[in-house]
């Protein structure tokens, strides 16, 4: 999120244009197309910065560009938002090198939002009725412009404003769709999850909007918090009233994994090098994405979501819903039901707050031929043995680093390892040591134990599954 932009500035002329794909083709024949009466469109001009245009390639970029702004658009359709909001691409630009390391200043994402904003309206068409007169900006770049891990940047609220309507967004890969979405609802006035809302609950369920952004292809959805915070904006944005004109762009298939391999996707995802993991063959394919590099074939990344719709999984058959089946697209479809609770098990703790989970699975019938997934999750948990621990045990996080003093090697010697808080908040959960003789800080390459406390400022939060959550309340 950003501070208010300044006034409106002009910049000169925009050199280095790879290729400016919106041509003007037809321009006097071109006439809007008409959407329903409910619809709201956002006439969209795309920014491509030249780390983008050099990662796909040329040829290959326009086509993986609408592939995503599809995505971004099916995002916007789903039911849960409440209001039926096309995002229709009106316009895009390519720059070259120097134009791109230009607008992207390292490290300083505000200067940057602000750098694209003002590029984005030189680029404004004065005529309202233009074809390629924009609504609503979205730039990608592959530059880093904040801290590690930062995905996106936008001002909340500014949609239809010369000047804020804009975001900045980092692109990694088709999951890049969900940021694109989350910033634009900045945009629209949309808030995270959790954070002057009661929508914190929904974040694990991958709502569009959490601060973290988790939602993946198979699962997604709006919170209620976003539905009601656009509501309250929604009708101020009159220039998302009118109809948007019909553009040439290339036809897609309909299923968008169908021009992508799993290991393009890797690629993407992960960087140059990365293929679909080869060395455990224990998981579906499509359930989640999980890809390595040649160079260290055993270690497997994932972004938690599954290939696209689309995708080849083996000869003959494809990627849908998550599922790998035969390619017919007139199978009739199996939505999934969930099958029964276990029973809680066992308590994570003795003392000092655990956690103890239960489980379904989505069988009571499994999903077919494309059938949708079970909704909400596969478990739930509760807090258990509340109780406060004895002195000596009340460090939990101490006692998982001390457990490595007999076993971890750190550069080749034994170590008395203290706990050590990781300052990058979403890394809390994972098992950081520091060395009693050196001060080095070992990552132990596993997650805390569930009860963990998030961090030694916060009585209240502590870790389950990875995740930093509240424990003040029998979280289910």
């Amino acid at each position: 999120k950003s501070n208010l932009l300044s006034d409106q500035l002009s910049l000169p002329g925009v050199p280095g244009v790879l290729d400016q794909v919106s041509r003007q083709v037809n321009q006097a024949v071109r006439k809007r197309r008409h959407a329903g009466d409910d619809d709201y469109n956002i006439e969209v001009l795309l920014g491509v910065d030249y780390s983008v245009v050099r990662f796909h390639g040329k040829e290959h970029v326009q086509n993986y560009l609408l592939t995503l702004m599809n995505i971004v658009n099916e995002i916007y359709h789903d039911e849960s938002l409440g209001v039926h909001i096309n995002v229709v691409l009106v316009r895009m630009i390519m720059l070259g090198y120097a134009k791109s390391i230009s607008l992207i200043e390292r490290g300083n994402p505000s200067r940057s939002l602000e750098n694209v904003c003002r590029w984005a309206f030189v680029q404004q068409k004065a005529d309202h009725d233009h074809s390629e007169h924009h609504d609503h900006a979205i730039f990608l770049t592959r530059q880093g412009f904040g801290p590690t891990g930062m995905q996106g940047y936008a001002p909340v609220t500014g949609m239809c404003h010369t000047v804020r309507s804009c975001t900045l967004n980092h692109e990694d890969g088709f999951s890049s769709a969900f940021v694109v979405a989350h910033e634009t609802g900045h945009v629209l006035g949309m808030e995270h999850d959790g954070q002057g809302n009661r929508c914190g609950d929904e974040t694990a369920m991958g709502s569009v909007m959490a601060p973290l952004v988790q939602a993946a292809f198979h699962r997604y959805h709006w919170s209620m918090c976003s539905g009601q915070e656009l509501n309250r904006y929604i009708h101020s944005y009159d220039c998302l009233l009118d109809d948007p004109f019909k553009h040439d762009w290339p036809q897609l298939p309909e299923l968008p994994g169908i021009n992508y391999s799993m290991d393009e996707q890797c690629r993407f995802d992960f960087g140059v090098g990365y293929k679909i993991c080869t060395s455990f063959r224990t998981f579906d394919p499509c359930k989640q994405l999980w890809c390595s590099h040649p160079d260290n074939p055993y270690f497997c990344k994932t972004k938690k979501g599954p290939p696209l719709d689309g995708t080849e999984c083996v000869p003959g058959k494809w990627c849908y819903k998550g599922h790998c089946m035969w390619k017919n697209v007139n199978q009739v479809t199996q939505d999934g039901s969930w099958g029964s609770w276990t029973k809680y098990g066992s308590c994570s703790r003795s003392c000092g707050t655990g956690v103890r989970f239960r489980t379904r699975q989505c069988n009571n019938p499994v999903p077919s031929n494309g059938g949708g997934d079970c909704p909400g999750v596969n478990y739930e948990y509760q807090l258990c043995n509340t109780e406060d621990c004895p002195k000596h045990f009340e460090d939990f996080r101490a006692q998982q680093c001390q457990l490595r003093n007999s076993h971890f090697e750190f550069q080749n010697t034994k170590h008395h390892w203290l706990p050590y808080e990781h300052p990058d908040s979403n890394k809390r959960c994972h098992l950081y040591c520091q060395s009693k003789e050196t001060a080095d800080v070992a990552y132990m390459k596993q997650l805390v134990h569930d009860g963990t406390r998030c961090s030694y400022k916060d009585p209240y939060s502590i870790c389950v599954r990875g995740e930093c959550v509240v424990s003040n309340l029998t979280l289910t």
